[in-house]
């Protein structure tokens, strides 16, 4: 049989290589550690921002490359080689439009969670209403500093909004072409709830930077995802691959449709490419 050239693999973490309680199936981390052996390079590209990535996934061995916060920094080997912080301005002006259509907001970065100190309470009740609900949450999505200025929490990579006023379309006329604004993988209920990263730096572009610096070629690329951030990824790669539990419409641009992540989907797939036996 012939030896499947280099392939650099692309995970998004959430429904995808994690199920929504966190949680690696042995299965998952088994294809894992056979592909990388096999000389495949696996790389997870997420939306979580480093701050929010799993520590097991930062410090661990399973891993050759994280691009994080929706395509904004880019490491290698553990070395950063491309990152990228929402201006400043465009962070006040943003939060001041949060504050005023209603919405409750969290700053992502690479050293944290930011939300203003006098919305914890909120935050409480979105959570699940007690602490250990806010303790769980922290766990999973990670932990959160309440701020009494919002506007200069450092290195921020993106926005995560709930119970918006207005509609994903209208928010996204409204604030014109620096930002993205798109559904988040972590609905908690039935009101407007997304994303907002910035215009041009998504999971693709990441994926670029991170090919850039290896000598890696867009031909050999493979990407998994299953959620509203992952068009971008799987348009991007070579080989797209849908989780089973997937967005149908991510499903439908994909070109291959694996079982659900509890279920084996990403070993079987990683079988079915060759990139294990």
């Amino acid at each position: 049989m012939k030896k499947l050239d280099k392939k650099t693999v692309f995970l998004d973490i959430d429904g995808t290589l994690t199920n929504f309680r966190g949680e690696l199936p042995e299965s998952a981390e088994y294809a894992l550690r056979e592909a990388a052996e096999r000389g495949h390079d696996m790389v997870i590209c997420s939306g979580r921002t480093y701050a929010q990535i799993y520590a097991w996934i930062r410090e661990g061995d399973l891993f050759q490359g994280i691009v994080s916060g929706a395509g904004t920094v880019v490491r290698s080997r553990g070395e950063v080689v491309f990152r990228r912080y929402v201006e400043h301005e465009k962070t006040s002006m943003l939060l001041d439009y949060l504050d005023e259509i209603g919405s409750l907001y969290f700053l992502q970065g690479d050293s944290g969670i930011y939300c203003p100190r006098d919305r914890r309470e909120e935050v409480l009740q979105l959570f699940g209403g007690t602490e250990e609900t806010l303790e769980e949450k922290s766990r999973l999505l990670g932990r959160i500093t309440f701020t009494d200025a919002p506007k200069d929490s450092p290195e921020v990579n993106k926005f995560v909004f709930y119970g918006a006023g207005r509609s994903i379309r209208q928010m996204q006329e409204d604030l014109g072409k620096y930002f993205t604004v798109v559904e988040t993988s972590f609905k908690l209920g039935d009101t407007v709830d997304g994303e907002i990263t910035m215009n041009g730096y998504d999971k693709a572009f990441g994926m670029q930077r991170y090919l850039d610096a290896n000598g890696g070629r867009r031909e050999d690329t493979i990407a998994f995802g299953d959620g509203p951030n992952d068009f971008e990824m799987l348009d991007y790669a070579q080989v797209g691959v849908a989780m089973g539990n997937a967005l149908p419409a991510l499903k439908k641009t994909a070109d291959l449709v694996t079982d659900p992540v509890d279920e084996d989907g990403l070993m079987h797939a990683f079988q079915k490419l060759g990139l294990i036996l």
